[in-house]
């Protein structure tokens, strides 16, 4: 007698250590994002020569969503909140809260959350449902310009992606708005946690710098999308018409990827193939390859 399909993977949590800091990358999903816009800049004769070396995937990039939980011991942070129950962009997210149970983290347990920035696929996590706060004991932490752009009511009559983006963003915001704290890019917010500006795919991005006992990483948000595109050419653009301003973007790509190699940072991917986590290195030529830590079950 045969047996029936599981269609079912293992549970999406990977834990690694940062000196005495404990990380937990969470998958949320993934988004099926076709080419459709994507790096406008990009010659086409080099995109299709890496798809075809490092044998991606050719009508499509899957980009997976992966938020961090990270334990300092004296706090829990979630770094971004994926996608949460809208399907804006697809029914193949919306995976952080079995994921953070499979992972042992209760949601009640998370002290901070720290946004890189506001788009759905980072903020809409933020509430249940029902519209709850998703982190009923979380305080809010984002860039008074990330903050001006996306909960900017003017938004909400526009004839493009602003107008949907916006009204998701003001409702997953909405019961946090006693416990928001506003900063600049560049703040240091906690001992062993700063920040830096990688505005340009949105207007107030900002990655975070974890670092415990000389051991440092940075988690990105969107400053790169894909993980042989981004790091051999920084100079692509994302998306000429999602990015707040592009030709920014690409230029913090090339500044954040410098600061990696240079200061010896890990680096995490948000959607880069799950867990998203590895370390950069920079070519002879000047361009860059990122090297993906293999999940392992040693910890």
């Amino acid at each position: 007698m045969s047996a029936p399909f599981q269609n079912t993977q293992n549970a999406g949590w990977y834990r690694f250590r940062l000196g005495k800091f404990e990380c937990t990358v969470v998958w949320d999903g993934y988004i099926r994002h076709s080419y459709e816009g994507i790096f406008p800049n990009a010659n086409p004769e080099e995109m299709a020569r890496l798809k075809a070396e490092y044998r991606l995937p050719v009508d499509h990039i899957p980009m997976d969503v992966n938020p961090v939980v990270v334990n300092t011991d004296d706090r829990l942070f979630l770094i971004d909140a994926g996608m949460g129950p809208s399907t804006l962009f697809g029914d193949t997210m919306g995976r952080l809260p079995e994921n953070l149970a499979a992972a042992g983290i209760r949601p009640e347990q998370i002290d901070v959350v720290l946004m890189t920035h506001l788009h759905p696929d980072h903020s809409y996590g933020l509430v249940n449902p029902d519209g709850s706060a998703a982190f009923p004991n979380a305080d809010l932490y984002c860039t008074g310009d990330e903050w001006e752009e996306w909960t900017d009511a003017q938004n909400l009559r526009c004839n493009d992606f602003r107008a949907p983006w916006t009204r998701g963003t003001l409702e997953a915001v909405a019961p946090y708005r006693e416990r928001l704290k506003l900063f600049k890019a560049g703040d240091v917010l906690f001992p062993g946690v700063s920040t830096f500006c990688v505005k340009g795919h949105s207007a107030g991005m900002v990655a975070y710098i974890f670092e415990s006992e000389g051991q440092k990483v940075v988690f990105t948000g969107d400053v790169a999308h894909h993980q042989i595109f981004d790091p051999l050419h920084p100079e692509w653009f994302f998306h000429m018409d999602i990015d707040t301003d592009p030709k920014q973007g690409a230029a913090a790509k090339s500044a954040l990827f410098a600061k990696v190699v240079g200061e010896n940072i890990r680096f995490h991917g948000y959607h880069f193939p799950y867990p998203g986590i590895g370390d950069m290195d920079r070519a002879a030529d000047g361009t860059y390859r990122f090297n993906g830590e293999a999940a392992t079950p040693r910890l």
